[in-house]
């Protein structure tokens, strides 16, 4: 999923609602949202200048939803109504 489409999807939601993930659709779980990080801030710098700082398919831009406290137990029907 790209940032934009997210933000479609986010678009329709009431923005006073709280965010929450969920996780491990066959014994899921629900957990709030600790930040959101790139990949650039987390990846170190290489003391290689030759070295590729990001693996084939990866992108300094590419954007985590960290995962922060279990919460409770959660629906696995959360992937089943998911919008893609």
């Amino acid at each position: 999923m790209k940032v934009a489409e997210l933000i479609e999807i986010l678009e329709d939601m009431d923005p006073d609602a709280e965010v929450l993930i969920g996780s491990q659709e066959n014994w899921p779980f629900e957990y709030d949202v600790a930040g959101v990080v790139t990949r650039e801030e987390v990846v170190g710098e290489s003391d290689d200048e030759e070295e590729p700082r990001y693996g084939e398919g990866l992108a300094a831009s590419d954007v985590f939803i960290v995962e922060g406290t279990q919460l409770r137990y959660g629906s696995n029907r959360m992937w089943a109504a998911a919008r893609r």
